[in-house]
């Protein structure tokens, strides 16, 4: 188990039976009924100095899919080139080098004219359909990734929470 992990305690998991009581099956997370306070924490972007440029995720991908320069995904003998690479990843999201900036989601909603999150949907990188018109993402974008926050959000998240908590940072916490 890595060490940041030892330092926090396992719950049993009847500590979230009020959640499931409150909202129903937890198995991929829980949305407790909308409250005049809730709000959702956006997983980082990252831009390239030199903008998106023309060409998308995919494109670059059957590009050098083309070019013998990478081997198409398998799994066992199922070809998993059959979809869109969309540049999005899974897990925790990293900087992606010393050439990129974060970029804000309201940023690029304000460039591109499309809602931060369209009205009705969550956020993720299915937002802003005229930066990613093939349902790609532009090469010099990194979007969000799907799973975990990274470092500067959580901790920018923990301060937050600790400033608006009753004991501060002593607050217990549950993070499922």
């Amino acid at each position: 188990m890595p060490e940041t992990y030892r330092l926090w305690p396992q719950a049993p998991s009847s500590e979230t039976d009020w959640l499931t009581e409150l909202c129903g099956d937890g198995t991929t997370g829980f949305e407790p009924p909308r409250r005049p306070d809730a709000v959702w924490v956006l997983h980082a972007m990252y831009e390239h100095e030199s903008g998106p440029g023309g060409l998308s995720h995919h494109e670059l991908r059957q590009a050098a899919l083309a070019a013998g320069a990478i081997e198409p995904a398998r799994l066992g003998n199922i070809d998993l080139e059959c979809g869109t690479a969309t540049g999005g990843g899974l897990g925790r999201a990293e900087h992606p080098g010393p050439a990129y900036r974060r970029l804000r989601w309201a940023e690029l909603s304000a460039r591109c004219g499309d809602p931060t999150v369209p009205e009705g949907k969550y956020p993720s990188l299915r937002c802003f359909p005229s930066v990613r018109p093939d349902d790609s993402w532009p090469v010099g974008i990194e979007p969000p990734t799907e799973g975990s926050l990274d470092r500067p959000t959580w901790d920018r998240l923990v301060d937050v929470l600790a400033a608006h908590s009753t004991e501060g940072p002593s607050t217990r916490v549950l993070a499922y």
